[in-house]
C-alpha cells in the first residue's frame, strides 16, 4: 500500500508542477500553449493509469497465463514365469506382456511476487477402473518452500529413501504381477499399498487422498515436510464421518542429503497417524526410514517400514546394492514384507539397465518371489522379464 500511495503522490506532485510550469511559461512567454496542453494531458493520463491500479492489481496484468505441458513415461515388458501354486484351479505359467504408462499434464506460471504456481495431473495410460487418474494437485513454490494441495502422496511417502533397483520395481509391488500373486486367492485389494509390498507407505493406506502438504526449503542438506488429510479415501470428496471412520491424518517426513569426500549420503525418516480413531478402531500409525550411500558408481541402501493400521498391520524391509558406469547399471535387491497373522513375501531381484538414448532405457530382471499365506496357500515363482522404459 505504501508503494502505491507513494506512486500516486508522485503523480500529483508532477501534476501540480505541470500547472506551475504553465503559469511560468505564460509569464515568461517561453512555451507554446499547444506544448503546455500536451504536458497536461500526459500527466493527467499517467495519473489516471496509476489510479486504475487501485482496482486492477499490476500482478494480474503482468503474470503470464499458465500453459500446460505434457511429460510422463511408458514401460513395456515381456517375460516368462514359472509358478508353483497349490491353487489347482489356475495355471499362470508361461509368457506374458505387461505395461505401465502415465501421461503427466503439468504447467506453472510465476506471479509478480515471485511465487511459482502450477498444477499437476497424472493420467494412467493403462485403463484401470479403480484409478484412472493417479495424482491431481496444485502446487506453489517459492523461497518459503513448497505447498501442495490435492490428491497426492504424503510427505512421509515422498521424502522416503530406498535402495536403487534397475528393473521392475521390487519396492513397489511389481513382482506381485509377475509371480502370479495378483489375482490369487490370498490377494486382497489393500495389499498393493501396504507393507506387504513396499516401504513407501502412508498411514492407514492414505495414498493419494486429498491432502495439504508443506515442504521446507533444504537447509544444510536437511528438508522437512508435513501433510494433513481429513481421511484415507483415494480421490474422494465425500463427507468424513468422524464417528465411524478414522479421520484427520497427519504425516511428517524428514530427509538429509550430503556429500563427504566423494561419497553421497541420503537419510530419511517418516511418521504418520490419525488423530481420530472412529468407532471401535485404534488410531492408525505408520513409520518408515531409509539410508542410501554412493561412491564411484557403487550404491548401497536399506529401508524399513512398520504399519499399525485399522487393517494390514505389519512390517517390511528392503536391502540393495548397485553399480553404474556410463550407460550401464546393475542392481541386486531383496525385499521382505509381512502382514501380521496373514501373509508374507520374500523376493530377490538381479536387474540391469542400459541407456539406449536420453530418456530411453532397456531393462531386465531375473527374480524369485515367495508369497505364503499362514497355514494355507503358497506361491513360489521364478521369472525373467525384459523391457524398455521411455521417459518424455
Amino acid at each position: 500500500m505504501l508503494t502505491l500511495q507513494s506512486a500516486i503522490g508522485s503523480e500529483w506532485r508532477l501534476f501540480f508542477c505541470a500547472f506551475s510550469g504553465i503559469d511560468q511559461a505564460l509569464y515568461n512567454n517561453n512555451f507554446k500553449l499547444r506544448e503546455i496542453w500536451g504536458m497536461k494531458k500526459s500527466v493527467l493520463g499517467s495519473t489516471a493509469f496509476v489510479a486504475a491500479g487501485l482496482i486492477a492489481a499490476p500482478s494480474a496484468i503482468a503474470a503470464e497465463k499458465l500453459h500446460i505441458g505434457v511429460s510422463g513415461y511408458m514401460e513395456q515388458w515381456l517375460g516368462y514365469t514359472t509358478v508353483e501354486d497349490n491353487d489347482f484351479s489356475r495355471d499362470v505359467d508361461g509368457f506374458d506382456v505387461k505395461s505401465d504408462s502415465e501421461i503427466h499434464f503439468e504447467g506453472s506460471t510465476t506471479l509478480d511476487n515471485g511465487i511459482n504456481l502450477g498444477v499437476n495431473v497424472q493420467l494412467e495410460a493403462n485403463t484401470d477402473k479403480n484409478d484412472q487418474i493417479d495424482e491431481s494437485y496444485l502446487f506453489m513454490k517459492g523461497s518459503f518452500g513448497e505447498i501442495n494441495l490435492g490428491s497426492v502422496n504424503s510427505a512421509m511417502h515422498n521424502m522416503h529413501f530406498a535402495p536403487s533397483d534397475f528393473g521392475i520395481g521390487i519396492n513397489s509391488g511389481d513382482q506381485a504381477e509377475w509371480s502370479g500373486f495378483s489375482g490369487s486367492e490370498i490377494d486382497q485389494p489393500q495389499y498393493s499399498r501396504s507393507v506387504l509390498n513396499s516401504t513407501y507407505i502412508d498411514p492407514n493406506l492414505a495414498h493419494d487422498s486429498e491432502k495439504l502438504t508443506y515442504y521446507t526449503p533444504r537447509f544444510a542438506g536437511i528438508q522437512l515436510g508435513a501433510s494433513y488429510s481429513p481421511d484415507n479415501l483415494h480421490d474422494s470428496n465425500s463427507a468424513v464421518n468422524r464417528d465411524l471412520d478414522s479421520s484427520d491424518m497427519v504425516a511428517f517426513g524428514a530427509n538429509y542429503t550430503g556429500d563427504f569426500s566423494g561419497m553421497s549420503m541420503g537419510v530419511s525418516m517418516g511418521y504418520g497417524t490419525f488423530l481420530e480413531s472412529g468407532f471401535k478402531h485404534d488410531k492408525p500409525k505408520s513409520y518408515n526410514a531409509g539410508i542410501t550411500l554412493g561412491m564411484r558408481g557403487i550404491g548401497i541402501g536399506a529401508s524399513w517400514a512398520e504399519a499399525n493400521n485399522s487393517f494390514a498391520d505389519g512390517s517390511a524391509y528392503n536391502l540393495g546394492v548397485s553399480y553404474e558406469t556410463g550407460p550401464l547399471g546393475v542392481s541386486l535387491t531383496y525385499f521382505n514384507g509381512v502382514l501380521d497373522k496373514s501373509v508374507s513375501q520374500n523376493t530377490i531381484h538381479l536387474s540391469g539397465k542400459y541407456a539406449l538414448a536420453p530418456g530411453i532405457d532397456a531393462k531386465a530382471t531375473l527374480g524369485h518371489a515367495n508369497f505364503e499365506e499362514y497355514h494355507n496357500e503358497e506361491i513360489d515363482a521364478t521369472y525373467l522379464v525384459t523391457g524398455i522404459r521411455v521417459s518424455f
